[in-house]
């Protein structure tokens, strides 16, 4: 009870608080080495430029960030606007490994988290449903708020415009494979992809994982005012 307002109007008035907590974000990227394939699309600097656009406005929430690129980079928790500078240049200058295990070391990332919070995976989920299905069930035993963003490029849509016979390389595994690229074949693939997006489109949606996509062909700015606001990340 106000004991101040009750002596200045006669009327009791009950003071209200609200805890304000600050979140701990965490922003997963995706290390395979489907992530640099084609070059041309650009897909892991995008999914750096996200994860970095997504750990100031957290940092400038007061909020503390960590970015996990996992087998390459492990940052601490940062805090405060001005680290974003430190974070950065950490990410950036980071060596790339396509060979790591993309699945086993992210989930050695995600067992570090300590306390329920907030966090944004980045990838362009061109694995196994299997692995997603793993990854995404480490990170709810977390009891995480989580994001996924998908990050296409036009290799990924229509892979190898201009060809017609081509030797395929699995960017994963380097087996290699001869392929005629059709125009039936083309249809086929958009297909199989269309299908594949909808699987885990529904493995998300069935763990109430909130779902985007981020294609390279997009400005950043656009993907951030457009896709996140509307999913809910950003607020």
């Amino acid at each position: 009870i106000d004991w101040g307002v009750y002596a200045r109007s006669d009327r009791l008035v009950v003071k209200t608080f609200r805890e304000e907590q600050d979140l701990s974000v965490l922003v997963l990227l995706d290390t395979s080495a489907s992530m640099s394939v084609p070059a041309s699309d650009r897909k892991w600097e995008r999914s750096c430029e996200i994860a970095l656009a997504l750990a100031y406005i957290a940092l400038m929430e007061q909020d503390s960030v960590c970015v996990s690129a996992p087998g390459m980079f492990d940052s601490p928790f940062y805090y405060g606007a001005r680290a974003i500078h430190d974070l950065t240049k950490s990410l950036l200058s980071a060596e790339r490994n396509p060979s790591v295990d993309f699945l086993r070391e992210a989930q050695r990332a995600v067992a570090k988290v300590r306390f329920p919070g907030v966090a944004v995976l980045v990838s362009d989920f061109l694995m196994p449903l299997s692995d997603i299905q793993a990854l995404v069930n480490v990170m709810r035993a977390k009891n995480l708020d989580i994001t996924a963003i998908q990050v296409l490029g036009p290799g990924d849509t229509d892979p190898l415009r201009a060809a017609a016979d081509v030797i395929a390389v699995d960017s994963e595994t380097g087996e290699e494979m001869e392929i005629g690229l059709d125009s039936r074949q083309r249809e086929q693939y958009a297909a199989l992809l269309e299908d594949h997006n909808r699987s885990i489109q529904d493995i998300f949606g069935s763990a109430r994982i909130r779902y985007t996509r981020a294609d390279t062909t997009t400005s950043l700015a656009d993907f951030l005012i457009r896709n996140l606001a509307v999913s809910g990340l950003l607020k």
